[in-house]
């Protein structure tokens, strides 16, 4: 029902199916038959494996793109989300003091989950819901294990929209390699590529943390880095970026 209202009141978002029209009595999650290997799996909330068979779910249409929305009463819950990084949040939140609901583009939008236009309505509509809700702690978003408060979510997030800066710090987080490196979580998502801040560059872990930033915000724009490519630090330093062998990390280093 609130999401009926939720719909009601955008002039961007519609409601295009609704599995709760008739108030029925929905099974559990043991009883449904889940596909715990579907594809709606590489969307934002990267729920973790339950996803509804043919009920327990809303679907949502923005920008001519359709979301499915589940872990609502009286259907079955969603699997909470893996976090381990947070922004603007004083602590993690947990299944233990909080419910969690999964959106994901639509089946038929399943090939191209990753795409800019699609991605980015999921995140707007995230936007819309957070402005709407105001019970709605934080947005999860599953390739960086981040749990996003929703002020600073919708701050970033909106700006990023409008032609702002990419919000690295939430679609994107930041940890310790195990051989010293700082490396991003979830830029691989982005551009296939996760990006390595190799010592001594990064012995300064808030100077290393905002150049990984500035280049992440790079990256999404440019994409992938195949060859050596040579930067220039903030502090005028000459950079490379070089990838891996496997092509699968980008290694910063001072020249």
């Amino acid at each position: 029902a609130a999401l009926k209202s939720f719909a009601a009141r955008q002039q961007t978002v519609g409601l295009s199916h609704d599995d709760f029209r008739d108030g029925a009595s929905l099974a559990g999650a043991s009883q449904t038959g889940l596909d715990q290997t579907d594809p709606h799996q590489t969307g934002a909330s990267q729920p973790g494996g339950v996803w509804p068979g043919q009920q327990d779910w809303i679907e949502l249409l923005r920008d001519g793109l359709t979301f499915d929305v589940i872990g609502l009463a009286p259907g079955a819950e969603v699997d909470f989300p893996l976090i381990t990084h947070r922004f603007d949040l004083v602590a993690l939140p947990t299944a233990e003091t909080h419910d969690a609901i999964a959106l994901s583009p639509g089946p038929h939008l399943a090939a191209g989950g990753r795409s800019q236009p699609v991605v980015r309505a999921l995140l707007a509509l995230a936007c819309d819901l957070t402005l709407f809700f105001d019970n709605l702690v934080a947005v999860s978003w599953g390739p960086s294990c981040s749990a996003i408060g929703r002020r600073f979510f919708e701050s970033v997030t909106s700006a990023w929209l409008d032609g702002g800066p990419f919000p690295a710090l939430g679609l994107t987080a930041f940890a310790d390699g195990a051989d010293g490196a700082l490396e991003s979580v979830g830029l691989r998502f982005w551009i296939g590529q996760e990006l390595r801040i190799e010592p001594p560059l990064n012995a300064d872990r808030i100077a290393a943390t905002r150049l990984g930033v500035r280049l992440v915000n790079q990256l999404v724009l440019a994409g992938r880095v195949e060859r050596d490519e040579q930067i220039i630090a903030p502090d005028g330093a000459p950079l490379m970026l070089r990838p891996s062998g496997n092509r699968d990390y980008i290694s910063v280093r001072r020249e």
